[in-house]
């Protein structure tokens, strides 16, 4: 990934028929917020080595929210903490904060998420934010479901 620092053209090859869905296969496992708040640039700063963002410092997060996805594939889903912040000390260091820079977050429409989104999450479209999320805010309400559709899923395929 370039991170926004890329430039991109194409050229028009031909028109072809319509070959079918292009999204199918393609579920990209995504980091989820495990904690409610505001995000917090010391934790986003760990969390953009994993992965691509959808949130920025400030932005209020709960749990459930997906805040981003990684890039690892074929792994898991991630419940990972965007509000943890620096433990402040009494001792000074040659070392002072140094100031973080963060890409700017992946912004997407309500079609591209519509595109993106796998089938245990939906849209959340408020006047101020369109907002992807789990369908089951609770962790473990979120494995019970996944554990169960594996299995009848696993059952279906075995017949």
């Amino acid at each position: 990934m370039t991170r926004g620092s890329a430039v991109v053209n194409h050229v028009f090859l031909e028109d072809r028929p319509h070959v079918g869905s292009l999204g199918l296969g393609l579920n990209r496992p995504k980091m989820i917020s495990s904690e409610s708040g505001k995000a917090t640039t010391y934790a986003l700063s760990s969390l953009a080595a994993r992965g691509t963002l959808f949130v920025e410092p400030g932005d209020v997060v709960y749990p459930g929210m997906i805040i981003g996805e990684t890039v690892k594939a074929g792994s898991t889903d991630l419940e990972v903490n965007p509000v943890k912040s620096k433990a402040a000390t009494n001792i000074r260091t040659v070392n002072k904060d140094e100031k973080t820079y963060l890409a700017p977050p992946k912004r997407m429409s309500v079609e591209e998420l519509i595109g993106y989104m796998s089938p245990d999450e939906v849209i959340e479209v408020t006047p101020e934010n369109i907002r992807l999320r789990k369908a089951e805010l609770d962790p473990v309400a979120r494995k019970k479901a996944s554990k169960i559709k594996k299995q009848q899923n696993d059952a279906l395929k075995s017949k």
